[in-house]
């Protein structure tokens, strides 16, 4: 319903006004009637109206006044003058100060004021629609052009470009400045891959948009800047000043409102947008300094090395020694002083992994001695070694995992060199191993050997130290790292030859073994063929 005020010191005028003209049924709701300009805005005050109807000419204040008023503080308001026959000059000025109509008292026609009533409504929905138009074309064109801001500058942090194609962007695109300082600051979500697995938000889609949202409204508390999300939980952040208190308070906000801890690199100089690249570089290499201190999370730019000369070299025999002896705690002191080593280098993490890498490479060797792998050892506490030492974002995670696995790698070699399986057992993993390609079920493999699920289930448990379907995702994951060193095969085919309909779902299982997804694990094949001279 569209509002009306009467405003008229003559109790006639108001009443006529009331009754002679069928509001409601046009839609119109009389919302009250004044006397004067002052009663008029004690009732607008608390109740804005669409149409004010004001003579011109009341005590205390007059329509003029009330006008004037009304202009300033509900600029949308539309007003109709009452007139007589002498109020010309007040209707000229009523008319320039915004007026949208007049209409003589003596000789007006109700028809012909609610006709001019309804002509406004319709004025005011057009310009309604108008504006509701023109808000949505700004917004859009507000997201666009923040949209293609934060793509350019995520292609300026994450690729190197010479100075020429810096300046051809800058020109298509007039919102940057090419001369602005900025200071770089990288912050990771701690624990990111862990998070965005547990389901806790519905996607990981709206994980990351949860945090962006977080960290734009603690950045406009400290004067804005660009807010850049850049991959894997990592976003960027570049900004004129930076305080240290913004960083406290978003490390503060993450934690109250989504649960999660951040870390920050940040680089100590202001640079210009020619040096983005090289700066957000620093950014990173700065958060690597978390791998080292679980309890460090700001950190200035440095340079780490990515070369392994300050690294003690892997000693095979000392090793093979330690595992052969079988003392987990003479183990476990050797892997905390190799550690402590590792800590006082300046190398890249990267280069502290491929050390892991290298022990575990050894237990791979003692295993295949007993006709064993490494995946045939369990899981410890759910994680797989090469997932671990690839993905652990520090070292003392990798060390703490470790030490807890060795001793059942070593309890698992030494057991299975005498273990003897029932023969339901053994036809379970036969069956396995025949038919990992289809879509096997527990309840189809307990009725095949004659047991209830249930106790099939237990009695594989007990004897082999895992579920089986733990067990037939392991002989399926075998056979998908034979199959991507084959370039021939897609992904999505692998998938499928393995007894998997869903390649997310593949994906998903690798990673979780292998600490990589399968496209990355067959270029870093491809590639390590390529260098020994094998294709």
């Amino acid at each position: 319903m569209t509002r009306v005020l009467i405003v008229d010191d003559e109790i006639l005028v108001r009443l006529s006004l009331k009754t002679l003209i069928p509001w409601h049924e046009n839609g119109f709701e009389l919302v009250g009637e004044a006397e004067d300009g002052k009663q008029a805005l004690a009732m607008l005050e608390s109740c804005p109206c669409d149409i004010v109807l004001t003579d011109i000419r009341m005590p205390e204040m007059d329509g003029i006044a009330l006008m004037s008023t009304i202009r300033v503080k509900w600029p949308e308001t539309r007003i109709i003058v009452l007139s007589n026959h002498n109020d010309f000059e007040y209707v000229q000025r009523a008319l320039r100060m915004g007026a949208n109509d007049y209409i003589l008292k003596l000789a007006w026609v109700p028809t012909e004021l609610l006709d001019k009533c309804k002509d406004i409504r319709n004025d005011m929905e057009e310009e309604r629609i108008k504006h509701a138009e023109e808000r949505q074309l700004a917004f859009k064109m507000a997201q666009l052009e923040k949209g293609t801001k934060e793509k350019l500058l995520r292609n300026l942090l994450l690729k190197q470009g010479t100075s020429l194609e810096t300046d051809n962007v800058l020109r298509e695109f007039q919102f940057l400045n090419k001369e602005q300082m900025y200071r770089v600051i990288c912050v990771s979500i701690d624990n990111y891959q862990h998070i965005a697995e547990e389901s806790r938000f519905k996607s990981e889609q709206l994980f990351g948009f949860t945090i962006a949202n977080i960290l734009s409204e603690i950045l406009k508390k400290y004067g804005g800047g660009e807010l850049i999300e850049v991959k894997n939980g990592r976003f960027a952040i570049l900004m004129e000043r930076l305080s240290e208190d913004m960083l406290v308070d978003m490390r503060s906000a993450a934690a109250t409102f989504a649960r999660v801890s951040l870390s920050f690199g940040i680089v100590k100089d202001d640079i210009k947008l020619y040096d983005l690249h090289a700066a957000f570089v620093k950014a990173e290499n700065a958060l690597s300094a978390r791998f080292y201190d679980k309890e460090v999370h700001y950190m200035y730019d440095f340079e780490r090395s990515d070369t392994d000369s300050s690294v003690e070299s892997f000693q095979e025999e000392y090793w093979n020694e330690l595992i052969d002896g079988g003392n987990s705690d003479r183990l476990h002191a050797a892997i905390l002083l190799w550690c402590e080593k590792q800590k006082q280098t300046d190398v890249s993490p990267e280069v502290i992994r491929e050390k892991w890498l290298q022990l575990l490479f050894l237990f791979e060797k003692k295993l295949a001695a007993i006709g064993k792998d490494i995946y045939s050892v369990p899981s410890y506490n759910g994680q797989y070694p090469f997932d671990v030492i690839r993905n652990a974002e520090t070292l003392h995670e990798i060390i703490e995992w470790l030490q807890g696995w060795t001793v059942l790698t070593i309890d698992y070699i030494r057991q299975s060199t005498k273990i003897r399986y029932r023969s339901e057992i053994i036809e379970v993993m036969d069956m396995i191993q025949k038919e990992y390609q289809t879509s096997l079920k527990v309840a189809d493999i307990a009725k095949r050997v004659g047991f209830a699920e249930s106790y099939l289930s237990v009695l594989f448990k007990k004897e082999t130290g895992e579920k089986i379907i733990e067990y037939l995702t392991k002989v399926r994951m075998k056979k998908a790292r034979e199959l991507l060193k084959d370039p021939s095969y897609k992904i999505y085919e692998i998938s499928e030859m393995i007894g998997y309909g869903d390649t997310n779902h593949f994906s998903k299982y690798f990673k979780k073994i292998e600490g990589v997804f399968p496209l990355e694990y067959r270029k870093s094949a491809l590639n390590s063929k390529e260098k020994h001279g094998n294709i």
